[in-house]
């Protein structure tokens, strides 16, 4: 995921949110009603989702302003590689 997902992101005025790994059953529990399923032609795991929740805590990843947390940890960890190769 880059900048043609961040730049759609901004023209949708939307969000990426992306939940801890393992989490599935607390994030499950969060949920009060699925309001609706859109592009599920690719699947599941690609599909959208619109929720009605209550106390869901993912971790906003990348948003409508061109924010990109991908892009952030993607370069510090090279950064911290170069490091440890010296």
């Amino acid at each position: 995921m880059g900048a043609k997902t961040l730049a759609a992101l901004k023209e949708h005025g939307a969000a990426y949110l992306n939940g801890i790994g393992g989490a599935a059953q607390y994030y499950a529990r969060t949920v009060e009603k699925v309001l609706g399923v859109h592009l599920i032609e690719f699947g599941i795991p690609e599909a959208m989702s619109h929720l009605k929740e209550n106390q869901f805590a993912p971790i906003v990843t990348m948003d409508a302003h061109g924010n990109g947390l991908h892009q952030k940890v993607e370069q510090e960890a090279g950064e911290a590689l170069s490091a440890l190769r010296g």
